[in-house]
């Protein structure tokens, strides 16, 4: 199918984008344990996923996950932007989806 070493040419693929963003996986593996109700600091995020602030600041993971649909952002203008976990999107339903198949996979191993 490819050669060695070959990708393939949909850069839009979501494996892609979590390889693209140097905290995305830790991040994307926290979020799917938080509250959806509560809202949370990028301080607060960084803390969770265990991904120093700077990289999620740097890099645009944070802005990045919610263009894909996977949190929600707040604030008004001169406040400080909290995000919350956009639990009905389709992108957290597939991340949801590939946590629950990985963990049951490896119960039965």
């Amino acid at each position: 199918m490819f050669e060695e070493g070959e990708r393939r040419s949909d850069s839009q693929s979501g494996w892609a984008f979590i390889a693209a963003y140097d905290g995305a996986a830790a991040v994307i593996d926290a979020v799917l344990e938080l509250d959806p109700t509560e809202r949370y600091t990028k301080t607060e995020l960084s803390d969770v996923a265990g991904v120093p602030l700077k990289t999620l600041y740097l890099d645009g993971t944070l802005e990045e996950l919610v263009t894909v649909g996977l949190l929600e952002k707040h604030g008004d203008e001169g406040e400080e932007t909290v995000f919350s976990v956009d639990d009905g999107s389709p992108v957290f339903d597939a991340a949801l989806a590939f946590d629950d198949a990985v963990r049951d996979q490896q119960s039965d191993a």
